[in-house]
């Protein structure tokens, strides 16, 4: 029988398009598990080498896991719509250890008008039952405000993150700015003021653990300032310079956990150039230069570790690759990075103590939001977002907050991280 060859083509191509619908169909199926299994991989891929040193095999120790339980609870935020202070604007938001959420807040127009910008702080307190209350109009039982207006450029130094915020536990927390330093009793709604010398230019100031002692980074110099003796000098640590006509100044200053040592960020004009740490007398100041980043935190814990992180292709010789890892500024001052990721991170947090990695990146349209255990790679929580506005930690690494936009609506979420040693 005469075979006919036009018939066979249109077979032969019918079938090639039924094979090519199915390899698409598969595809489209196991896409998203395969982008999983891509991800997770990169995220717990085993180091190799660390910088600087290369090809280098690390000695694997025993560790005991973590068995994670991690709830979600959403603040009431759109209280701030309508209060008997009128319409209030979200600021910051940080969350504490016992979970409580201090908003700072600005000022309601009517104010700003007659006094000039200012802002307001309020307390939400997770552990009130407000499931039970029907009558929202009792602001005093969803939200505590702290009566009074505060001024000193604080507005602006929330808007542009240019702040310090210290959690000292108990109710009570630390804030300034180049202005104002306050620590604020949440608890008892009282607030205790300390005095900045006003014939400085300051970037920051920052109370020292025992709360005897600011740390004052200025354009003209890094200062240490005795809040027990009033009246007393300044003792100047830091000298600022100006070769060359770039004005070098130490800012950012962070205390250790024992108050003997400040560690600092070196600018060259509005950059950061390198870490520096210095005694709180004066010749006692060291530069990090060893530690090769940009993008770092001093963690508070008594390691004195820092953590360091560089986003992806930000290395010319790992190129696409995110790395993090720590360095001790008092032991053998070398980078060990702790854990690598092919994933683009265009955001990161680490919490005090150098245990989670929160890290922002693009899914599609949509920001990812990711916390995860530095030490073992373990994925602890993850959420989609339209935006994110702001993320932190907690002191003791058990509470996280998220101010963000989700479903056209702005959302404040507290993340409660608890863990048991397996």
């Amino acid at each position: 029988m005469p075979v006919n060859p036009v018939k066979n083509k249109t077979e032969s191509r019918r079938s090639e398009f039924f094979v090519y619908i199915i390899l698409i169909v598969t595809l489209v199926m196991i896409a998203p598990l395969i982008w999983t299994f891509a991800e997770n991989h990169s995220l717990g891929a085993p180091l190799l080498h660390a910088h600087g040193e290369g090809e280098r095999h690390h000695e694997r120790i025993p560790q005991r896991s973590r068995r994670y339980t991690v709830t979600q609870t959403q603040v009431p935020a759109y209280l701030l719509r309508d209060t008997r202070h009128g319409a209030l604007n979200l600021l910051v938001a940080k969350v504490t250890d016992s979970g409580s959420v201090i908003m700072f807040v600005e000022a309601p127009r009517q104010y700003s008008e007659r006094f000039g910008h200012a802002i307001m702080i309020a307390v939400w307190d997770n552990r009130r039952d407000y499931d039970n209350y029907s009558d929202y109009d009792d602001y005093d039982e969803q939200l505590r405000f702290f009566p009074r207006y505060l001024r000193s450029g604080l507005l602006e130094s929330f808007a542009n993150g240019d702040y310090v915020f210290k959690d000292y536990g108990g109710g009570v927390i630390f804030v300034s700015n180049g202005q104002t330093a306050f620590l604020f009793d949440y608890e008892r709604m009282v607030i205790e003021h300390f005095m900045l010398p006003q014939h400085l230019d300051i970037y920051q100031a920052a109370l020292s653990n025992n709360k005897t002692m600011l740390a004052i980074a200025a354009r003209e110099g890094f200062f240490v300032d005795d809040v027990t003796l009033p009246g007393e000098p300044l003792k100047e640590l830091i000298t600022s310079s100006s070769p060359g006509g770039v004005l070098i100044t130490a800012r950012h200053p962070v205390w250790s956990q024992n108050d003997e040592y400040i560690f600092y960020k070196t600018f060259a004009d509005e950059h950061i150039r390198n870490a520096g740490v210095t005694t709180i007398l004066p010749g006692g100041n060291q530069q990090l230069l060893s530690l090769d980043s940009t993008n770092f935190t001093f963690l508070r814990d008594d390691s004195n570790r820092i953590f360091y992180y560089f986003s992806s292709g930000s290395t010319p010789y790992q190129e696409n690759m995110f790395r993090c890892g720590f360095f001790d500024p008092f032991g053998d001052r070398r980078m060990v990075d702790a854990m690598r990721s092919q994933v683009h991170f265009f955001d990161v947090a680490v919490s005090p103590r150098g245990t989670h990695l929160a890290a922002l990146s693009y899914n599609g349209n949509m920001i990812r939001v990711i916390i995860i255990d530095i030490r073992t790679k373990h994925q602890i929580f993850s959420a989609l977002y339209d935006d994110v506005y702001d993320f932190s930690f907690s002191p003791d690494e058990r509470n996280f907050i998220i101010r963000a936009r989700s479903d056209g609506a702005e959302v404040l979420s507290v993340i409660n991280i608890d863990w048991e040693e397996e």
